[in-house]
């Protein structure tokens, strides 16, 4: 597969969430609703199994079983980068929402 075909398939299911209403303004379909604190938890989740399996693969090593040093900084290296978007998010989320506390109603 090319890189322009798999771009092309990323904007056709782009596309095909919105629809047009007549005048030509997208409008977005009503369907798939997502529940944030889902989306979330599920973060949580995967980042906490990330680094549950780093640290399995760096013990597994340190004892001496069949683990490949590659295999093991390729999971602290995922288990890392998992963290870092999770932090990234927190602190995004807590900013908005001390920008929201501020707000004058």
């Amino acid at each position: 597969m090319r890189i322009g075909d798999n771009f092309a398939i990323k904007e056709a299911l782009f596309n095909s969430k919105f629809e047009t209403n007549g005048n030509d303004k997208k409008v977005e379909k009503k369907g798939d609703n997502v529940d944030f604190g889902q989306v979330l938890k599920s973060c949580i989740a995967d980042t906490n199994n990330k680094l549950v399996q780093s640290d399995s693969a760096t013990s597994s090593f340190i004892k001496g079983d069949d683990v490949n040093i590659d295999e093991v900084m390729v999971r602290n290296q995922e288990a890392s980068l998992s963290l870092q978007f999770l932090t990234q998010t927190r602190d995004k989320l807590l900013d908005g929402y001390n920008q929201l506390s501020k707000l004058q109603l």
